[in-house]
């Protein structure tokens, strides 16, 4: 891909939204850096300081875009705006803790897509990227309302990318691994699971952290900021990317085994609080 026209990027106000936003001005890309609140436009600005592109910085939140459109001279959009809520046990997931995730994750990206659809049809050219999640890899308990909302969106790729072929657009779709962001920094990697307060799912909860001590360490934002803008610069890959040497051989090896065998393999650790 050549490098003109304007990337705009959701959520970039912070974690990987910001290490994108900057990985694609210090690359040279004039980037449309949208974030949720005035205040987070001070850390892209410092950020980007001394980078080739230019940064424009604008407030948007993607559940209310009100009278939103993108510039004429489009390319790139990063779907990154995303949200995750406690980590419950689905019986203990009222359906508002479902709603308000999909209505950043998922319906937020939506109409974003539908907004740059136009735009880069009429340039005959672009890049649709969208952040989905390396938790698909894997059925992770009480993180239902997260990864369904992604799941959502890797769908959503999947029909995109035969939609848009026509018209010159590419659907790239990253799954990044665990990645230093406000998110992360109050993750089960960090914390037991919300779970924990009901007895029924206790045993999980706390099993489930003791596991996820052996994770690796998370990739720093602005390296996995740098791996997307090389997928969007890799105009013969694949549809899907995953952001660090662990996370990728985690996305080759998705490809290759079968659900029900990953999906054993999952139950295999919780061996000691199943039935016997």
């Amino acid at each position: 891909m050549k490098i003109e026209g304007i990337a705009a990027v959701t959520g970039a106000g912070q974690g990987i939204g910001l290490g994108v936003t900057e990985a694609l001005a210090r690359q040279g890309f004039d980037v449309l850096a949208l974030v949720l609140e005035e205040s987070m436009g001070e850390a892209v600005e410092k950020a980007t300081i001394g980078a080739a592109g230019s940064v424009q910085v604008q407030v948007l939140d993607v559940t209310k875009m009100g009278d939103f459109a993108f510039p004429d001279n489009l390319q790139v959009v990063v779907n990154n705006a995303g949200i995750r809520r406690d980590y419950l046990p689905i019986e203990m997931s009222e359906p508002e803790e479902f709603e308000k995730v999909f209505a950043v994750n998922f319906f937020g990206l939506v109409e974003v897509t539908r907004r740059a659809i136009p735009v880069m049809r009429a340039a005959g050219r672009g890049v649709i990227c969208n952040i989905s999640s390396g938790s698909l890899w894997s059925a992770i308990p009480f993180l239902s309302s997260y990864r369904t909302s992604k799941a959502a969106v890797s769908a959503l790729c999947e029909t995109l990318r035969i939609e848009m072929a026509p018209f010159g657009i590419r659907v790239v779709e990253i799954m990044p691994g665990a990645t230093v962001s406000g998110i992360n920094a109050d993750s089960i990697l960090r914390r037991v699971a919300d779970a924990v307060k009901y007895p029924e799912y206790e045993k999980m909860a706390k099993l489930q952290f003791q596991m996820n001590q052996q994770v690796p360490e998370a990739t720093p934002a602005l390296d996995v900021g740098y791996a997307i803008v090389n997928a969007i610069l890799d105009d013969g890959g694949p549809m899907r990317y995953a952001t660090d040497p662990g996370s990728n051989e985690m996305l080759q090896r998705w490809r290759t085994s079968l659900d029900e065998d990953l999906m054993g393999e999952v139950l295999a650790r919780y061996q000691e609080i199943l039935p016997k």
